[in-house]
């Protein structure tokens, strides 16, 4: 049977050409599609959560909105040594976050106020591979670096000082002089804007904050570890003064952004396996009108009606792995040319206003999405057969023999 539905796909050769091309075209783009949509969507997580979020945090519990913490952890020891012994964690560090001011003999503007620890938060963000001038925070405990874009505001160069001011733990309102040992450029317009780190030692004596901190950063071995180490360490630490939350409790923005690109992308799908049934099902249309006289003599002759069925079932499996086949080959080879030379999106530029994000966007394979994609062709290709399939098996012999 499969020799003679192989017959039959190659007796009109322009007309299965024509299908299978645009078989492997629709999954080659989806292909594409899926790939660049996951890649910008990894890349995004990594910069965000390299840049500030870090995998995991541990914050106060009382604290609702968790991207601006307005609550201390009193005793972060006891957190720290259960974080100490934990598996999978590669590094953790405290860190105040605060809004204050920043100000130079020539100006003022409001900032983010980050205070780490320097050889911790180098292991959990990437912040400190950005400097372009100068160095990043070492042990002392009046240094600043700041992004280029508040230099440039404010007038600052290397060795100079800033005036930091933020509110502090008591109530009054604290400043510290800091002098300025580097500055970055991330890309980011808020980072290089708005972004000043300062030592934690000395955020704490900017706040008066004693030893307190109002989060401590986790960075995981494996970002896929986040569920399982959160619920070790939320059981561990229990029902105590402190939350453990996932970087996608904090970040609601890029789950929001994941959530309309996935449902971006179904809709697509939808419409290219639309396109593909049509294709097939005109393919197997066209053929069965004119071959009604030749299922004709062959039920006559003794073929049965569930054996015709097979027999276009059968054709429209062969042009449905062909194009399958063909498509993969021509995803592949897009796929792997950009992951190499990269792919250069107005949407980088964007979201480097919020993150250090880049323009250009080197494409992964994400084979689970291609094998689903590659399996719904070929059950699209099988479902659109039916019908002429179904048409073929009820013909009666003799009034097809007589078909012109």
């Amino acid at each position: 049977m499969l020799r003679l539905a192989w017959r039959n796909v190659c007796r009109n050769l322009r007309r299965s050409l024509i299908t299978v091309a645009s078989m492997a075209c629709g999954l080659a783009a989806i292909m594409f599609g899926q790939s660049m949509i996951k890649s910008v969507q990894r890349q995004l997580i990594e910069r965000a959560t390299g840049s500030i979020t870090g995998h995991l945090q541990i914050q106060n519990r009382s604290i609702k909105e968790y991207k601006f913490p307005d609550k201390y952890i009193e005793d972060p020891a006891p957190v720290e040594a259960v974080l100490s012994r934990q598996t999978g964690i590669r590094a953790f560090g405290k860190r105040i976050d605060v809004t204050g001011l920043v100000s130079s003999p020539t100006g003022s503007v409001g900032a983010m106020i980050c205070a780490v620890e320097p050889d911790k938060e180098k292991q959990i963000t990437t912040m400190a591979g950005y400097i372009t001038l100068g160095r990043y925070l070492g042990g002392a405990e009046h240094e600043a670096v700041l992004g280029d874009k508040i230099a440039q505001r404010l007038d600052l160069r290397l060795g100079e000082k800033v005036v930091v001011m933020a509110q502090a733990d008591d109530g009054s309102m604290g400043a510290e002089a800091f002098r300025v040992v580097g500055i970055y450029h991330t890309g980011s317009t808020t980072f290089d804007g708005q972004f000043i780190y300062i030592p934690l030692a000395g955020g704490q004596a900017l706040l008066a904050a004693g030893r307190k901190v109002n989060q401590i950063v986790v960075r995981l071995d494996d970002i896929g570890l986040a569920d399982r180490v959160r619920a070790e360490l939320a059981e561990k630490l229990g029902r105590g003064p402190v939350q453990v939350l996932r970087w996608l409790d904090i970040d609601h923005e890029i789950v929001a952004i994941q959530t309309f690109q996935n449902a971006l992308l179904d809709i697509v799908l939808l419409i290219v396996f639309a396109i593909v049934a049509l294709g097939i099902l005109n393919t197997l249309l066209m053929s069965l009108f004119e071959r009604v006289r030749e299922f004709g003599v062959l039920m006559a002759i003794g073929a049965r009606p569930r054996w015709v069925m097979k027999l276009v079932l059968a054709e429209s499996v062969i042009l449905g792995s062909v194009g399958t086949v063909l498509g993969l080959g021509i995803g592949c080879l897009l796929i792997t040319y950009y992951g190499k030379a990269g792919l250069r999106l107005a949407v980088g530029d964007a979201l480097s206003y919020f993150l250090p994000f880049p323009s250009v966007i080197y494409l992964r394979f994400d084979w689970p999405s291609h094998a689903r994609a590659l399996c719904a062709v070929l059950v699209v290709s099988v479902l659109a057969a039916l019908p002429p399939a179904l048409r073929a098996c009820r013909l009666n012999p003799s009034e097809a023999l007589r078909h012109v």
